[in-house]
């Protein structure tokens, strides 16, 4: 049997783990530079490049004058950000092909190429560790954030190919965190009944992801299903970290810009210290400015652990009510990654939660909110208590009735432990996993049917191909909608998504103004013939979450596979 590898690719930091010789999960401590000449293993790696113009002779144990990622790329992006890229996977989402760090001076790397370079490290990293090749590994499962839509998938699985990683298993990193409360509860099915659903509560450093998962009996066993999952919200750890840092920046007064750019990187130490269970109840952080009076102009300030939990949980988890709306934009937005602007967690929590019951058929049909049973909670943020008690009083207070709390042992380490034995599953083929079903509904843009008018663009029509819930494996022909194809053209469509249910075939009116756009997608028809070929649409959704649409001809067999479009350079055709 070959090797078993489960990798977190994770917004702020990355980790990987693989099957030991007893079956068991195994974390791997990742070498990576620490200075210009050290080398540090570690169980995380930090998921930072850094452009490298002037170090010379760096070497790694795999490899000479390797790409500066981890920990050492982090420590120098913090006085040189113009030369880092860090949030690469979030990129992913939006600009997947954009080259980053946004207007640099340098030719940057797309979201993707930095991907690919994390990843590439992390399967040196098993391979030194392990003494073996990578050919030799079975099974590797990659997380990503339940969130990712089908374009940000694609994007996941280019990545891993061009680091080496042959057909990857895609896995929900929400869903990842439940697979490992699963393998360290053997008896997980007498401690959730038929009816019972999971809040799966995971905030990382740069993401906060929910998902709703439910347990429903089916021929006498209890079947697991994941039925709802949040929108991507870039809210997580690294937003607190600032939060902090500005606190004590304005509670003690007087720094300076380095001196401020010092106490961010120190921050984020302190807080995973001081919310560990049984620290100390301070942190004393030393910060030192820029100049030849350094000494002078060096600074001691304290941050308290009752500080930090505090701060935290009234900036970022106040109680709320069930119907609390979050804070929009309320002007123009600088270029670059679309932040929260609310940071108020638990008032996401509770929009996510009116929205799964809105799409859901549930008994609770009185409800204007989804009541889980149980929660889950993962991310280091929550090691502090205190944390998960907020979001539990905020859960009681909406229900009405108390929640059960479902414990994972390693909070910063649930979501790798969970993707290696859920690849141990799949390789195994046992059958102990979580059914997926479609987390949105997916729409191709048509144009109106209307008079054409000198400057204005015909309105889109979203044609709904796949309905939220479908199930794995769906396959759908929709063949009440002609199409004309007409040969030696390229012919492109914009998918649109929906966090709303809708009917397959279903019209929705004005779709760029009332769907989300997810990406182009195109095909190159070669066969000229005698005029226009009478086409329609299938699609599907297969078990890995991956959304597939093509254009099928009525009258034969012909098929042609829509892929997904990131330039802007090609001729375009509607259909």
């Amino acid at each position: 049997m070959g090797r078993i590898v489960g990798i977190d690719l994770g917004t702020s930091h990355s980790s990987l783990a693989t099957i030991d010789a007893e079956g068991e999960a195994r974390l791997l401590s990742i070498p990576q530079l620490a200075g210009p000449h050290e080398t540090v293993s570690e169980d995380l790696l930090p998921s930072v490049y850094f452009e490298n113009a002037e170090y010379q002779n760096l070497s790694l144990p795999w490899q000479e004058n390797p790409p500066i990622l981890g920990r050492f790329a982090r420590d120098l992006a913090v006085a040189n950000p113009e030369r880092a890229i860090v949030s690469a996977k979030s990129w992913l989402c939006y600009k997947g092909d954009l080259r980053l760090p946004p207007k640099a001076e340098w030719a940057g790397l797309t979201a993707k190429e930095v991907s690919s370079l994390l990843l590439a490290h992390l399967l040196s990293a098993w391979e030194y560790s392990t003494g073996e090749s990578k050919e030799s590994i079975d099974t590797l499962a990659l997380t990503v954030p339940a969130s990712f839509d089908p374009l940000a998938r694609q994007l996941t699985e280019e990545a891993a190919a061009a680091a080496g990683i042959k057909a990857p298993l895609l896995i929900e990193e929400p869903l990842a965190a439940f697979y490992a409360w699963l393998a360290s509860n053997k008896d997980w099915n007498k401690k959730l009944n038929a009816g019972d659903s999971v809040l799966v509560c995971d905030v990382g450093g740069g993401t906060c992801d929910f998902s709703l998962i439910v347990a429903e009996e089916e021929a006498g066993e209890l079947r697991l299903e994941r039925i709802a999952v949040g929108r991507h919200l870039l809210l997580g750890g690294d937003n607190m970290d600032l939060a902090l840092a500005h606190f004590l920046s304005q509670k003690h007064g007087g720094l300076d810009h380095w001196q401020f750019v010092s106490l961010q990187q120190q921050v984020r130490k302190a807080k995973e210290v001081l919310l560990s269970p049984g620290s100390e109840e301070s942190y004393p952080i030393s910060v030192a400015g820029r100049g030849s009076s350094l000494f002078a102009q060096s600074k001691t300030l304290e941050l308290r652990k009752s500080e930090v939990e505090e701060f935290l949980i009234e900036g970022f988890f106040p109680m709320v009510s069930a119907d609390a709306t979050i804070k929009r934009s309320m002007g123009l937005q600088a270029a670059g990654l679309p932040y929260e602007h609310d940071p108020a967690i638990s008032k996401h929590l509770a929009s996510f939660l009116r929205q799964a019951q809105a799409n859901l058929k549930t008994k609770d049909s009185g409800s204007t909110l989804f009541r889980p049973t149980h929660i889950l909670f993962n991310g280091g943020v929550f090691k502090a208590e205190r944390l998960q008690k907020r979001i539990v009083d905020c859960l009681n207070l909406w229900s009405g009735s108390e929640i059960d709390q479902l414990i994972n042992p390693d909070l910063d380490h649930a979501v790798t432990i969970g993707a290696v034995y859920y690849a141990a599953w799949k390789s195994s083929g046992a059958k102990l996993r979580v059914r997926t079903a479609a987390p949105r509904s997916y729409f191709i843009g048509l144009e109106a049917n209307q008079m054409a008018i000198p400057g204005m663009k015909p309105k889109l029509q979203g044609l709904c191909v796949l309905p939220q819930g479908s199930d794995e494996g769906s396959e759908y022909d929709l063949a009440d909608q002609d199409f004309a194809l007409w040969g030696g053209e390229r012919v492109s469509f914009q998918l649109f998504s929906s966090e709303e249910r809708s009917e397959l075939g279903s019209l929705i009116e004005n779709a760029e103004e009332t769907l989300a756009a997810v990406s182009e997608l195109s095909c190159q028809v070669d066969d000229e013939g005698d005029g226009p070929i009478p086409v329609y649409l299938q699609s599907d959704y297969d078990e890995t979450g991956k959304l597939r649409i093509a254009i099928r001809e009525r009258s034969g067999n012909r098929r042609w596979e829509l892929n997904f479009q990131l330039r802007d350079d090609v001729e375009k055709e509607s259909l």
